[in-house]
């Protein structure tokens, strides 16, 4: 059996993370383009538990009672609610925005090194 350099746990993981902060941005998007239309309900853009989920993939066993069971998971921030009834915050959705860019270039960049690394070793050149 030989080992798969490129389908490791932390390749796996990073994929993943590029997964999900495409799907937030997508949904952080569609907030932002209707913002404007009346009585537009904002899309949820906190997929972080979907990448807690893969960074565990074993969930928390409890055998007896005094065990400290998994966390229940922590509810989002409700809605802000404009002067004109919409209910999508253009600000709230830039700075999300602005942090899910920033996570994805991170992740997008820790692949780059990782790659690089690879080819050093492959090649033996820098």
């Amino acid at each position: 059996m030989k080992p798969d350099i490129l389908e490791t746990e932390h390749m796996r993981l990073l994929r993943k993370a590029l997964v999900v902060y495409g799907k937030q941005h997508r949904a952080i998007a569609h907030n932002v383009a209707n913002a404007n239309r009346p009585g537009y309900k904002r899309v949820p853009t906190d997929f972080s538990r979907i990448l807690q989920d893969a960074a565990r993939p074993e969930k928390l066993k409890t055998t007896r009672e005094k065990h400290i069971g998994t966390p229940r998971p922590v509810e989002g921030a409700a809605p802000v609610q404009s002067t004109d009834g919409a209910e999508v915050d253009f600000a709230r959705e830039m700075t999300d925005l602005a942090e899910n860019q920033i996570r994805y270039e991170f992740v997008t960049r820790a692949l780059n090194r990782h790659f690089q690394m690879l080819n050093i070793s492959i090649t033996g050149k820098p």
